[in-house]
């Protein structure tokens, strides 16, 4: 399961994801309650095929079918950020940072760009800075660049 998983994934991000997608679905009739299955699916719908319908569904079956995997939360997160369900996105990213194997960056990143888009940007401006504290280091100048973009958002909002 998890070789062919990996091979439809290189098809995927190879722009084969017609191929990649057949491999991932023949799967999901042999392990339809397989969680990572679900989240790989989702990923597949919302980042290549622009399918943000299935994608949706496939990442609450993966919550549903395994709700200790953090991707799923992450990415359905992020879908939710896309779509501005803000308050929805935040729920998710919430959920998924109390589970053990979680990116804590890239969740605490997440609700700072809900939070952004939602124009609370000192509650932004704590997440972004609440990641920088978790990360590893790469992704620092980003999230800097994210409390930058919050402070002139923030001064622009009160001058206008």
């Amino acid at each position: 399961m998890e070789y062919d998983m990996a091979r439809a994934e290189k098809f995927i991000t190879e722009n084969q994801v017609d191929e990649g997608l057949l491999i991932l679905n023949n799967l999901l009739f042999e392990e339809p309650g397989h969680g990572s299955l679900h989240n790989h699916l989702g990923w597949a719908h919302f980042y290549f095929t622009g399918d943000w319908t299935k994608a949706e569904l496939h990442f609450q079956m993966a919550i549903k079918f395994d709700s200790n995997f953090a991707p799923a939360y992450l990415h359905l997160g992020n879908l939710y950020n896309r779509k501005e369900l803000y308050s929805m996105a935040i729920e998710k990213f919430n959920a998924g940072l109390q589970l053990q194997n979680a990116n804590k960056p890239a969740f605490l990143e997440g609700i700072a760009q809900a939070y952004e888009m939602k124009r609370a940007f000192g509650r932004a401006i704590k997440f972004y800075k609440e990641a920088i504290a978790t990360s590893a280091g790469f992704e620092v100048d980003r999230l800097r660049q994210g409390i930058k973009r919050c402070r002139t958002k923030r001064w622009v909002l009160l001058l206008s």
